[in-house]
């Protein structure tokens, strides 16, 4: 079936980098339900064994460092080109090129198509960069060739969302503190709420739950996977998730007394692979296997965004 290429690795074709936990591994508990795989990592915590150089940082066509307000994976895109797409405070969006250097700014502040008012996410339907905004309730829309095409306005089924991918096939939406994975039947994906907003990429979309710690993986409507971690120690709160083209899924949560938190890394399938002390999730994932990852600048005003150089 096709979500296991893409999620989970195979014992004879394995993606690139997935190490499948054994089948005996007493820290894993591993159940099938209906379809669902059921994954439970008691595994104690352990540094992630990754080898990460920072290679540069994302900047402006003279070198010198962007710096942004804040950066999350929903104010982040990446095309097929290897370019990034940050959306960059209420008026603008910077397009950085394959080398890491800006060569576009995209928007205005106003009314008018290609205009912002109160920028939430971005995010891609087809071959058009689309943002959504909250203060124009429409999403703003750039055509393939980044012209602005018209605003189209948050109406019908997509009235007061706040949140929104697209998908073939359908769309993803959280509105009035329901997710749900079509714009008919309205029917709730997590029926025991959320805290948190989730992160779709491609096909699929994470997202946590409102209490313990239960992240649920889906391909479409569909449910494929729910991933636990139970240490006998309090693991903290989980605050934000973040999934990445290669399949591999990230958890930030705030351990008790640590106020920077850290992220939790799970492989393509599905098991612990280890934790980032740091609490910065992955942004983006670059086809030529860069990782960007927000960061503190050097003199501590404001945010850079790291290009990683992953070794798994």
């Amino acid at each position: 079936m096709r979500f296991l290429r893409w999620v989970f690795c195979a014992v004879v074709v394995a993606s690139a980098g997935c190490r499948a936990t054994p089948p005996g591994d007493p820290d894993v508990t591993r159940v099938d339900s209906a379809g669902v795989r059921l994954l439970t990592s008691r595994h104690a915590e352990t540094a992630l064994p990754w080898r990460v150089e920072e290679i540069g940082l994302l900047s402006a066509a003279d070198g010198t460092p962007w710096r942004f307000d804040r950066v999350a994976p929903d104010l982040v895109q990446a095309d097929r080109a290897g370019r990034t797409y940050v959306l960059a405070g209420d008026s603008a969006i910077v397009r950085f090129g394959r080398d890491g250097r800006s060569d576009r700014l995209l928007g205005t502040r106003g009314s008018a198509p290609g205009a912002f008012v109160r920028p939430t996410t971005i995010g891609t339907q087809g071959d058009s960069l689309v943002i959504l905004d909250a203060g124009k309730s429409a999403l703003v829309r750039f055509g393939p060739s980044l012209d602005p095409l018209p605003d189209r306005p948050l109406v019908g089924a997509l009235t007061g969302a706040t949140w929104l991918r697209f998908r073939v096939g359908g769309v993803w939406r959280w509105q009035d503190g329901v997710l749900v994975a079509d714009t008919v039947s309205g029917a709730s994906l997590v029926p025991d709420g959320m805290t948190l907003r989730p992160h779709a990429v491609g096909p699929r979309l994470l997202v946590a739950e409102a209490t313990g710690y239960v992240v649920r993986l889906y391909e479409g409507p569909r449910l494929l996977a729910v991933l636990r971690r139970d240490t006998g120690t309090p693991l903290g709160r989980v605050d934000a998730v973040a999934l990445q083209s290669d399949a591999h899924m990230y958890v930030r949560r705030v351990p008790p007394g640590d106020s920077t938190g850290v992220v939790d890394v799970f492989g393509t399938d599905g098991a612990y692979r280890g934790t980032w002390a740091s609490g910065a999730l992955p942004v983006a994932l670059l086809p030529n296997g860069e990782m960007l990852r927000p960061r503190p600048a050097d003199d501590g005003v404001g945010v850079v965004i790291a290009r990683l150089r992953v070794v798994r």
